[in-house]
């Protein structure tokens, strides 16, 4: 529980506070005051705590100070006064400085940039100035801009920069970091704030800084002035502009006028606004104002009795009003307003020196509620003066609250309280206590364990009951209490006041001087932790009487550390040091004496920080310790320092495990305990221990607050401030959590429970009470007074009890029960369940066992429970545990012995727990929530949502609500036969609801209803609006209206409808008209009846081409029966499917149209004998084609092979590919030989590809390759021999190719040596090489070429293993000799050009040579001869070579030899004519074919390369 408490600032007496302004960053609050009516002026500072943060006067000048502004990240203030004039201190400088005088009048306006590198001031002359600020605060001489306004300046606001950079981030850190070393004294500035900024302020703003500005004038008009001084009007009231907001996070400008009239626009990038909405407000003129709650929520002061609430962003409105029992007074009103933003707090001063104060609190529960709800009134704050302006610190929770009678703050601190044998106590202000008397003072002096019962001296009092409450008021504001027996210790730091507080009385006892803040009570002592006045001298703790006198002194050594905190509980106390040692002292002596040796939690725990809470339980034998880690987060384990064992032990909360826990979280199989135990500890994992309290009575139990570790946002204190608060999740925020310390077991969790929005914190515990304090932020949704373990004291209290889990219905049980139910829990905890029965087997109370029995719902221990139900005697329960044995789900079966219990709330969370939604919804429906049950079944199970809705308007006819049971029946779809059945007594009522839906089904049955009661009319009328045209007809037809009938008939086409109007005509002889109807209604059989029957021969083709096959079978045979209608029955049979019959009719009366017709329809599944005889049939009539066709339907491929064969049917690829035998049907011998005979027909008829597939799927390659020969496509040859992979193919293939024109292929040729290297074919390659080299000399005369081809032919013989090897040596040896010769011949061309006369005998020997014209040519020889004589000008000697020539030669060309120009040279000189043997007549074709053959070479010096091949081919 918060409260607030009143600091009043120091300040002259007849001081007036004008202005005030708090540093939001540095906690300073600013307040100008007036003095001696108005005439002087003086500004002082002060800290959050009211102190004087200045000594002395900060400023003062003759004339009153009229506003005020702090710099937004530095100890700058900034104060205007009457007189125009503005200073600025300097706090860290402690410097004063004076802006440049521009104004005349009074400063009404004055305001800092976000960074504050500007400084805007405007007075009530109109004059607006903008400065421009250094980083020590100090303006320039002269303003950046300057603008008469005219009319006053009333307020000014700016306009923030565009979104993009924000916080200081880690490279800006740096670059400051180096800056201040370097001596920039703004980037020390800027650094120093940045690093003492409070964490909570840290938040990116995401936007630069703004340097333009709103500024609202008394005439109404809104300017807004940029960076660059540039003046526009944004905006027009209709009076003075009171006060400007800017919403940063949506760019809002709001502007609010004298009158009350409020605007809101959207700011664009460039300043210009656009009005959204303008309204006005009730309330006293001149006396708004606004602030934000939140972005886009705005709340505003009319000095009305009623806060306004405006959301600018969803537009909703609404008012937040004082009351009564609040504290307030009627017809109190509003003067100002001010929000804490982060804490979700507004606070409004009253006109009766009030302080009003709204917290947002979360929504429990799913209910709607209205936006209002969620802000919660606190009790009124009264304050000593009258209240004027108040403003929040944004980083603290302190108000400031301005007065003509001076100033003060208003601190919000934590309620203090304390627990002892006999009370409660809990502060309820600054200077007031609630005293709640809880029991009678104990036999013997002593106190309660923390704050509890001594353990050797007991109440007399078997159970703790409330016996009355008190208020005590003290003499001194205190922040510190507490309570021993019917004694209460109140202190503040400086004193320490000691109270006795009876149920009939109260005194004061004792007050003295005590420098100490943390203090203990115990019977007649006070132990004090008092600082030493002499700093040589070091802490220690003082125990004193109630008057003061020391009584003893305890010391700590310097390794030990000075003592900070400190706990009584029973006879012990319990210390902490700043260095993380414990002590405990035992109390029962006269003397504090050492219980145990000092204890150093740091060298025991892991990063350990700081000690937070210390606390012994009643005997001393255990330490309870929570503390703080180096980092300064809250360490996430509570510590227990066992002094008899010297060993530390913890419970994890962010696991919810001690340190022997072995189970883990995962899916496999677990038994109940472990399983309990796990769901236990998921339930408080992820959190850390706030506060820890041992049991008054039990030295085994404890009991901690254990935090979330990160709130959800529902309930965190930054709130959801949108027009609804978002409903909690399933965590909570705090929980509750006991444990039990055992010997060998290590901390074990015992139980845990969520703290009551109601709760605010726990006071202590004794078995079976928690005690807590009351919160003043209540829930949305009231707790309800009959849950049977809370239990609300009388309205007075501040104090909730709280009745422990395994003691729900035991209050009034003795000691023994209580205790034995105390030992049951501990066993049960650990799991050894036959100590824990052993401790409850004497117990015979039922409400023992129900108690225990509730307890394992809680504990999720279903063994235990079987044993509760049958020491009840709840033979239901115990077969309702039987029965859900077999569900899947835990949790499920849990929440069974719940219902069975009674625990309606824990079996619903059971059931949302696991899942089972379509439980939960049964669940719903038998205690009545059939709204939560509606809401399940549309969310969660709708699979059960319409029979949901029928047992809820089943409920409602039940209880008499016809009305409301109407819809549900109508939503679970049951409303044609329920609404009917449910109304049908209740005539007009039926009649009413018929008349007022339109569904047809209702409408049909109301017609069926009428009918029956003989008021056709309007039976007929309704079957009209149902759209049921049988339902008309057969009225119709019933009331002998056969033409009505035959019109709905004919206009719906309703089968039906049709159907009943024919049957009706049938018996009525009129058989056209029954024939129609049934054929519309596609009752064609009995249409054909009709006509077989009275002889309408016409339509029944017809009908029975349109009817069934059936129908078509019989009206067949109809016509079968007659001769001169055969055809008609061969396509009926046709039509049917029964191709047999059509066919065997179609035979036998020679309809070959009909035959040609059935047998494209024919396949695999006809008779293969009806498909021979088709066969057979097109065999007579020349149609040998179609004939094939059956036979290879009929799979009688052979004769259909034959007659493609015999009778020149001509193959196609479609036709082939029918005719090719499937794999697996045939024996594949067979099969192959019909392909083999399917392939010679395609190569007869001239389809050699066609054969080259047959012959292959046949495996005949060899044939396949003939007959790819024959049809010359090279292409498919090559690749077909490259995949066949067989020598005779690859030798076929290498034939084929040089059969062509390889010489001017080289691919070709490349696949000729390819093939019969493959092929393995070396006799066939030395021939295609000694072909070449003949080539080559023959067109080229290319010897070099020649003599390559030549060796590669002899390196193939020479490889061959040719059957006759004295064959395969001669043509070694014929090969050899030609490339001798061939050899011998150009090296007697190259010796011309370096020994003639020996090349000319080596021309001769050549010519010598009997077999040359084999190997070279005489032409080449004699050539060379006639050229080399010609040379040397013996042309005599040439003249006669070429006779020489001619005489071996006869025919020879010697133009293809010689050169024509050496010809006629020679034949010149020996004059003989050149005619003779040169065929000169036919010099024109010869050169002609000189030139192509030229043209040739040059071609073949391009295919032939010497490094292509192996001789020069490529």
């Amino acid at each position: 529980m918060a409260l607030y408490f009143d600091f009043q600032l120091d300040c002259p007496p007849s001081a007036s506070a004008a202005c005030l302004s708090w540093h939001d960053q540095q906690g300073l609050l600013a307040v100008c005051f007036s003095l001696s009516g108005g005439t002087d002026g003086i500004v002082k500072l002060y800290n959050r705590d009211g102190g004087n943060a200045h000594q002395g006067v900060l400023m003062q000048r003759a004339v009153s100070p009229t506003s005020v502004t702090w710099h937004p990240t530095k100890k700058i203030v900034a104060v205007g006064w009457e007189n125009g004039e503005i200073l600025i201190w300097n706090d860290q400088q402690k410097e004063l400085y004076e802006v440049p005088r521009l104004h005349t009048k009074g400063i009404s306006a004055l305001e800092w940039t976000n960074q504050g590198t500007r400084l805007a001031s405007g007075d009530k002359e109109g004059v607006f100035a903008v400065w421009k600020c250094d980083a020590r605060g100090r303006v320039q001489h002269d303003p950046l801009s300057r603008h008469d306004l005219g009319p006053a300046v009333t307020d000014c606001i700016v306009r923030p920069g565009p979104h993009g950079a924000g916080d200081i981030d880690m490279k800006q850190l740096t670059s400051l970091a180096k800056a201040a070393i370097s001596g920039d004294e703004s980037a020390f500035d800027m650094l120093e704030v940045n690093q003492k900024m409070d964490s909570r302020m840290r938040v990116k703003s995401g936007r630069k800084e703004g340097l333009s500005f709103y500024v609202g004038t008394s005439d109404g008009v809104v300017y807004h002035i940029d960076e660059k001084g540039v003046r526009t009007s944004a905006v027009t009231l209709d009076s003075s502009v009171q006060q400007l907001l800017y919403c940063n996070d949506k760019d809002f400008l709001v502007a609010a006028s004298c009158d009350l009239q409020v605007v809101k626009c959207l700011a664009s990038s460039d300043g210009q606004v656009e009005e959204k909405e303008r309204v006005k407000f009730s309330g006293k003129e001149r006396s708004a104002r606004l602030a934000w709650a939140s972005p886009g929520l705005l709340v505003a002061a009319t000095a009305d009795q009623s806060l306004r609430l405006w959301d600018l962003i969803s537009g909703d409105n609404y008012t937040l009003l004082l009351d009564e029992p609040s504290g307030f007074a009627r017809g109190e009103c509003i003067i100002d307003v001010s929000c804490l933003k982060l804490k979700g707090v507004i606070a409004a001063g009253t006109d009766q020196n009030r302080i009003a104060i709204w917290k947002l609190v979360p929504h429990v529960g799913k209910g709607k509620f209205e936006p209002e709800d969620k802000w919660k009134l606190q009790t009124a704050v009264k304050i000593n003066v009258p209240c004027g302006g108040i403003k929040w610190c944004l980083s603290h929770p302190v108000l400031a609250i301005g007065s003509r009678e001076g100033a003060l703050v208003l601190a919000e601190e934590k309620s203090k309280m304390a627990l002892s044998a006999t009370m409660v106590a809990v502060q309820t202000g600054p200077r007031h206590i609630a005293v709640d008397f809880i029991g009678h003072k104990p036999t013997q002096q002593s106190t309660l364990t923390g704050l509890g019962i001594s353990p050797t001296h007991t109440a007399t009092d078997t159970t703790i009951k409330v016996e009355g409450h008190m208020n005590l008021d003290v003499d001194m504001a205190f922040n510190g209490m507490s309570a021993a027996s019917e004694n209460v210790a109140v202190w503040n730091g400086k004193q320490l006041a000691v109270y006795e507080v009876t149920k009939r009385s109260q005194s004061h006892i004792g007050m003295f001087e005590c420098d100490s803040h943390t203090n203990a009570l115990h019977d007649q002592s006070v132990f004090c932790i008092e600082s030493p006045k002499d700093s040589k001298d070091r802490t220690k703790i003082q125990a004193r009487n109630f008057q003061g006198t020391v009584k003893q002194l305890i010391h700590f050594q310097e390794s030990e550390g000075d003592p900070t905190i400190m706990s009584v509980s029973g006879d012990y106390l319990a210390v902490g040091t700043s260095t993380g040692c414990i002590r405990v002292y035992d109390l029962t002596r006269r003397d504090a004496k050492p219980h145990c040796s000092t204890k150093s939690m740091a060298d025991m725990i892991e990063d350990f920080g700081s000690l937070q809470m210390v606390v012994c339980n009643r005997n001393g034998s255990k330490v309870a310790v929570i503390c703080m880690k180096d980092n300064g987060v809250p360490d996430s384990r509570v510590y227990i320092y066992d002094t008899e064992l010297d060993k530390v032990e913890s419970f994890d909360f962010t696991t919810g495990k001690n340190d022997q826990d072995e189970y883990t979280n995962d899916l496999n199989p677990k038994s109940d305990i472990e399983q309990s135990r796990a769901d236990a500890a998921s339930e408080v994992a992820g959190r850390y221990p706030t506060s820890v309290h041992w049991d008054a009575t039990e030295s085994r139990m404890l009991t901690c607050e254990a935090q979330i570790t990160d709130p959800p946002l529902s309930v965190k204190t930054k709130y959801d401030f949108g027009g609804a608060v978002s409903t909690p999740p399933p965590q909570a925020e705090v929980m509750i959590v006991t444990l039990f310390t055992t010997q060998d077991h290590g901390l074990m969790l015992q139980g845990s429970f969520e703290r009551n929005m109601e709760y605010d914190q726990l006071v202590g515990h004794k078995v079976p009470y928690f005690y807590f304090t009351k919160s003043i932020v209540s829930p949305l949704t009231p707790i309800r007074d009959t849950d049977e373990n809370e239990e609300r004291k009388p309205e007075e209290t501040s104090v909730y009890r709280k009745t422990m889990r395994d003691f729900v219905g035991l209050d009034d049980c003795d000691n023994a029960s209580i205790s034995a139910m105390l030992d049951f829990s501990y066993y049960l905890t650990i799991g050894d369940m036959d100590e824990a029965f052993k401790a409850i087997k004497l117990i015979k109370g039922t409400a023992v066992w129900e108690s225990m029995a509730q307890m394992c719902v809680k504990t999720r221990r279903l063994d235990v429970a079987k044993v509760c139900l049958a020491n009840m005697g709840n033979a239901r329960g115990a077969r309702a545990l039987k029965e859900v044995a077999k569900e899947p789900q835990r949790d499920a079966r849990i929440a069974r012995l719940a219902l069975e219990l009674g625990m309606n709330d824990e079996a619903e969370k059971l059931y949302i727990n696991c899942g089972r939604y379509d439980l939960l919804n049964v669940f719903y429906q038998a205690i009545g929530e059939w709204k939560k049950a509606l809401d399940t079944a549309e969310q969660h199970d709708r699979i059960n949502l319409r029979s949901t809705y029928y047992k809820y308007a089943k409920h409602l006819e039940t209880s008499g609500d016809i009305t409301g049971a109407i819809p549900n029946f109508e939503k679970s779809g049951t409303h044609y036969f329920e609404v009917p059945r449910m109304l049908f007594d209740e005539s007009e009522m039926l009649e009413g609801y018929i008349m007022k839906t339109k569904d047809r089904k209702l409408r049909k049955w109301w017609a069926q209803y009428m009918e029956s009661t003989g008021d056709m009319e309007t039976a007929i009328k309704f079957y009209q609006q149902a759209a049921d045209p049988l339902s008309l007809v057969r009225v119709y037809c019933y009331c002998g209206n056969s033409e009505k009938a035959a019109e709905v008939a004919n206009e719906t086409g309703d089968k039906a409808a049709c159907y009943h109007l024919a049957r009706q005509f049938e018996n009525n002889d009129d058989i056209k008209q029954a024939i129609h109807f049934f054929t519309r209604a596609m009752a064609y059989g009995n249409a054909i009846r009709i006509c077989k029957e009275h002889g309408f021969e016409d339509q029944l083709m017809n009908l029975a081409l349109l009817s069934t096959p059936t129908d078509m079978v019989e009206a067949a045979a109809y016509y079968e029966d007659r001769p001169d209608t055969m055809d008609k029955a061969v396509m009926l049979y046709h039509k049917a499917g029964h191709f047999s019959k059509a066919l065997e009719l179609a035979f036998e009366s020679k309809q070959f149209g009909a035959l040609e017709l059935i047998s494209q329809e024919l396949d695999e599944k006809t008779d293969p004998v009806l498909l021979e005889r088709c066969a057979d049939f097109f065999m007579e009539h020349g149609q040998h084609d179609r004939a094939v066709a059956m036979l290879v339907v009929a799979k009688k491929y052979s004769e259909a092979i034959n007659i493609c064969s015999t009778r020149d049917v001509r193959l196609n690829e479609d036709l082939v590919t029918k005719l090719t035998v499937p794999k697996g049907s045939m024996d594949p011998t067979q099969r192959d030989r019909l392909h083999v005979q399917l392939a010679d027909c395609c190569m007869k008829q001239g389809e050699y590809h066609l054969a080259c597939r047959i012959y292959t799927q046949a495996g005949d390659k060899e044939r396949a390759m003939r007959a790819l020969l024959k049809s010359g496509d090279t292409e498919k040859i090559m690749f077909f021999a490259g995949v066949s992979r067989s020598r005779n193919i690859y030798v076929m293939a290498a034939n084929y190719l040089q059969s062509l024109d390889w010489r001017k292929d080289p691919e070709i040729m490349k696949g000729i040596i390819n093939f019969y290297t493959k092929g393995r074919a070396l006799d066939s390659l030395a021939g295609f090489y000694d072909a070449c080299a003949q080539v080559e000399i023959d067109e080229y005369q290319n010897y070099d070429k020649a003599i390559g081809a030549l060796t590669e032919a002899l390196k193939c013989l020479t490889k061959a293993k040719m059957a006759d090897r004295q064959l395969q040596e001669s043509k070694v040896s014929e090969v050899k000799g030609r490339i001798a010769l061939i050899k011998k011949f150009t090296q007697t061309r190259r010796l011309f050009e370096t020994n003639a006369e020996e090349a000319l005998k080596q021309c001769q020997a050549l010519l010598s040579e009997h077999d040359l014209e084999s190997s070279v040519r005489y032409g080449d020889v004699y050539g060379l001869l006639i050229e080399y004589h010609a040379s040397q000008d013996n042309f005599d000697r040439a003249y006669q070579c070429v006779q020489d020539l001619r005489a071996r030669v006869p025919s020879i060309n010697l133009s293809y030899y010689v050169s024509m120009r050496t010809l006629e040279a020679v034949h010149r000189a020996v004059g003989v004519p050149l005619g003779r043997g040169v065929n000169y007549a036919n010099g024109d074709a010869e050169r002609g074919a000189h030139d192509d053959m030229d043209d040739d070479d040059e071609v073949t010096e391009e295919l032939y390369d010497d490094d292509s091949g192996p001789y020069g081919f490529r």
